[in-house]
């Protein structure tokens, strides 16, 4: 199966454990926000990637960068923004935001 036939959640799975530098920059591409999310939670992206993550434009992916051990820039984040969305810790390959208690009440 080519990289292109993989399903989201294969992707997913690939961005929480590969150690591949060229894979992940592969994955740091995706239009898919939970793979780049997945991604910046990976401890084995470089700093060049973490960084990148970190001014995602989607708020869930940069905030969880500003988590990873090798982001080496700051990024100020509006707490008004920061939602229990973008807060949340549900691994990727778990997550079911339709049916989740904190998007239901949004």
């Amino acid at each position: 199966m080519s990289f292109i036939e993989k399903t989201e959640m294969e992707l997913i799975q690939l961005a929480i454990t590969s150690d591949d530098l060229k894979l992940l920059e592969v994955l740091f591409k995706s239009e898919k926000m939970n793979v780049r999310r997945a991604l910046a939670r990976n401890k084995n992206i470089d700093a060049t990637l973490a960084n990148k993550l970190l001014f995602d434009p989607v708020l869930n992916v940069s905030y969880i960068a500003s988590f990873n051990p090798n982001t080496t820039q700051k990024r100020e984040f509006d707490e008004d923004m920061i939602t229990p969305c973008v807060k949340c810790s549900i691994d990727e390959r778990k997550l079911d935001c339709l049916n989740c208690i904190y998007f239901k009440n949004l």
